[in-house]
């Protein structure tokens, strides 16, 4: 009855290489080249269930955030072995995780998403380095890359392992669909019938108030949105001096290697043992679409692809939350004019808020090349400078505004109200159009430089 009565309510490179470079459009460069983690992301899915097949196909129509690497591998689905949708506590818990090792050792995962790293020729077994080049920022040629395996002089790459393979994530997410629609047919029945008694006590001819009832059951059908549950379960690739040892020493072909070298090493690759996953945690999330579908030109699979995206994304932020090492880092767009602010391409979808506060970090690098990261100055988002940066954020503001300033009253009032939810929905004042989140600086003035990079703190 509480839903019924609220119903009732509404119803009235590294950072420092890219500061350090001289380009005519430094701020752009920085923008798009930083050093990110990779991710794999998986779903655990259930075509049975009611809406199984549209979330599978919403799942594989959302990209990979683009604040990580697209590290994706074949075989992106684990069918679910679960007979129930809510299998609650430790049970889904405990199926969940079955099914994710069941799949990570049928089709070999780890050993995939380290292929991928190497560019493996499954026919030649061959490697080449140039993805860990390109996402590594090397201004190292292949040649010397080659030259620095054929010496085994492994230190000179270190940072490729520690920085970039070591930081390759794998999350399996289960979504599943929250049916609201009992509830609503509930929530309505109650609303129509307190109607039609209100018409009979107020001498209202019966047939107004049973329209009047059917509008409003109408009506909270249409708001009922689409609502989804996420688990996501996140793995990360087991990197250290033994694997790579193993890789440049046992698996690497080299150019002069004999050809029955190079048979016995793709052999030994093929069958290696050597790669896997570790779990590292996991976290729940509820999405929140309260958009009214009347007003919204978007199609059903369209609606179902935001709001799938989007709670991934709160997943994500969530997981980031709970695991320091999972935390994305995102270099300073620009500095303003006075030195009192930065810009930062992140937002909403990185869970950006007012309370929340962010560091600057300044990597240094040691004579091995492994970076640690020292703060610099910290930050906190500036009131009204919030970048809402969600899926489909920006074509739902545009289709809003248009509707708002168009000649059509019902379809205002319906933008009007689309508005207030979509502002709940976001939690604090947030603008799709503005590229990017201001934010003030705190401490640090004078020694933060665009290229530095930000991370979210450590909430308490």
């Amino acid at each position: 009855m509480k839903k019924v009565f609220i119903l009732l309510a509404v119803l009235s490179l590294s950072a420092a290489q890219l500061f350090a470079q001289k380009n005519e459009n430094p701020q752009d460069e920085i923008a798009e080249k930083y050093r990110r983690s990779s991710l794999c992301n998986v779903l655990i899915s259930h075509p049975d269930f009611q809406y199984g097949l549209e979330i599978d196909t919403a799942f594989h129509s959302v990209p990979v955030p683009d604040k990580f690497n697209d590290h994706t591998v074949t075989y992106l689905n684990i069918v679910s072995s679960a007979d129930k949708l809510r299998k609650g506590g430790n049970e889904k818990r405990e199926t969940n995780l079955r099914d994710i090792d069941a799949y990570l050792t049928q089709y070999d995962i780890a050993k995939r998403l380290v292929s991928k790293w190497y560019c493996r020729n499954p026919y030649s077994g061959k490697f080449d380095m140039s993805l860990i080049a390109e996402r590594g920022l090397y201004d190292a040629s292949q040649a010397a890359i080659e030259e620095a395996l054929k010496n085994r002089t492994f230190y000179q790459l270190s940072d490729a392992g520690e920085d970039l393979i070591g930081n390759t994530y794998l999350i399996a997410h289960d979504i599943t669909y929250v049916d609201k629609g009992k509830n609503s047919a509930v929530a309505g029945a109650v609303v129509g019938g307190l109607f039609a008694i209100a018409g009979a006590l107020l001498g209202l001819d019966t047939s107004t108030a049973s329209d009047l009832g059917n509008v409003t059951n109408a009506l909270i059908s249409e708001i009922d949105g689409f609502t989804v549950n996420v688990t996501s379960y996140l793995y990360r690739l087991e990197w250290n001096e033994e694997c790579a040892a193993k890789m440049y020493n046992e698996y690497w072909i080299y150019d002069e290697d004999p050809s029955e070298v190079a048979a016995m090493k793709k052999a030994a690759f093929d069958n290696s043992t050597a790669f896997r996953l570790t779990f590292v945690g996991e976290t729940t999330a509820t999405s929140s679409n309260t958009s009214s579908k009347s007003f919204s030109k978007a199609t059903k699979g369209e609606q179902i692809s935001k709001v799938c995206a989007r709670v991934m994304d709160k997943a994500i932020v969530a997981l980031q939350r709970e695991y320091e090492d999972f935390k994305v880092k995102v270099p300073i767009h620009s500095i303003s004019p006075d030195g009192k602010a930065v810009q930062v391409k992140i937002g909403l979808k990185e869970g950006v808020n007012y309370k929340n506060k962010y560091e600057v970090l300044l990597p240094e690098y040691d004579e091995k090349g492994k970076v640690k990261y020292k703060v610099v100055g910290t930050l906190k988002a500036q009131k009204g400078m919030v970048w809402d940066n969600r899926f489909g954020a920006l074509d739902e503001y545009q289709e809003m505004q248009a509707a708002v300033t168009g000649s059509d009253r019902e379809a205002r009032k319906a933008a009007a109200k689309a508005q207030k939810a979509a502002a709940k929905e976001a939690g604090i004042k947030a603008d799709p159009t503005i590229g990017a989140t201001t934010f003030v600086i705190k401490t640090g003035h004078g020694k933060i430089l665009p290229g530095m990079l930000v991370r979210e703190a450590r909430v308490k």
